[in-house]
């Protein structure tokens, strides 16, 4: 008996060894291999952040990696990133594909905790049998904690403490900046999305989250009711609000402002402090709202105040470049690909 005890408790050890407990956000705890070796992000922006970690145990992406909102990837991306299947995910009005899921076979997957998409996803995750954690980007701040996090659950810790490092002093560093700037000098923004530049965020919005965090006062003062985003608004609410800067993300929409009559009235577009959002090889601002913005957040504070601003936005982007994506930025990139 005393001989069968023993054996038991050796691999009962043995077991325990094997598996890893991990606590998330809402404080649900699951049990997960030693090593993982097959993750999938729900969204886009956790799955962003798993590829930097390490693109290896990656199973596939929420949708086509060369998008509209995204580009470029060919230069910037893993050969195994860019061949990866589309599964989906819940984000936008998107679902995921559960079967095509369950088919690859994931250790976990990583969610994205946001108060507009939990109650769909914790639905949908009750009908299959995969273990899932929870983490929440919606606020910048969040994602050195969130790196961290999720390098101890992919055994990656130095790379993750790598990029948490890199990320809490690019934040710290903007909001020193910001701090400087008095509330009643703070630039006028206008955020124009969409065909013809009348979609835009609430200045509450995580969407919008990068204008604010450069010390931006949004134009658009409203409460963010779904997780899409995108407010409707019309040109004469625009004219009124007299923006001193225009952040625009749709490259069609950049091309006709400025000979557009009636956007040629406003005093932004006359000082042609009109700017493109740049998208390789992710959307430095939204569309997803991925880590993308922390450096997204410095070059619109470079736009903001471009005399106040105190680093060089050159700098910054290729070493952001350099630790996150393993790629060394020419002069020529940088013209190329960024509105530097």
């Amino acid at each position: 008996m005393r001989y069968l005890l023993l054996f038991l408790l050796f691999f009962s050890s043995l077991f325990a060894n094997n598996t890893r407990t991990f606590t998330d956000i809402s404080g649900k705890t699951i049990n997960l291999p030693e090593h993982i070796t097959r993750i999938y992000g729900s969204a886009p922006p956790i799955t962003f952040m798993l590829y930097v970690i390490d693109d290896a145990p990656l199973i596939g992406v929420n949708f086509p990696q060369t998008n509209k909102d995204n580009s470029d990837g060919e230069k910037f991306l893993s050969k195994h990133f860019m061949s990866l299947p589309v599964l989906g995910g819940w984000h936008g009005n998107n679902t995921p594909n559960l079967e095509a899921i369950i088919a690859v076979k994931p250790d976990v997957i990583v969610t994205w905790d946001t108060p507009l998409l939990n109650e769909k996803t914790s639905k949908d995750l009750a009908r299959i049998n995969i273990p899932a954690l929870k983490v929440n980007i919606d606020d910048s701040r969040n994602y050195p904690e969130v790196f961290r996090y999720l390098g101890k659950v992919m055994h990656k810790e130095e790379r993750a403490n790598q990029l948490a490092n890199m990320a809490q002093n690019y934040l710290d560093e903007l909001k020193n900046f910001v701090a400087t700037v008095p509330e009643q000098e703070r630039t006028k923004v206008y955020y124009a999305e969409g065909d013809f530049g009348l979609q835009t965020e609430c200045d509450v919005s995580f969407h919008s989250e990068p204008l604010t965090l450069a010390g931006g006062n949004l134009v658009h003062k409203c409460i963010q009711n779904s997780v899409i985003g995108l407010q409707e608004v019309s040109f004469e609410q625009v004219l009124i609000y007299a923006p001193d800067v225009i952040i625009v993300q749709n490259p069609a929409f950049y091309k006709t402002i400025f000979t557009d009559k009636k956007w040629t009235m406003l005093k932004a577009v006359q000082t042609k402090r009109v700017y493109l959002v740049p998208k390789s090889p992710f959307n430095w601002t939204d569309r997803p709202p991925s880590f993308m913005r922390i450096i997204g957040a410095h070059w619109i504070a470079s736009k903001l105040y471009p005399t106040r601003y105190p680093f060089k936005i050159q700098e910054k982007v290729r070493a952001f470049y350099q630790l996150f994506f393993g790629v060394a930025l020419s002069d020529e990139d940088l013209k190329t690909y960024f509105d530097l």
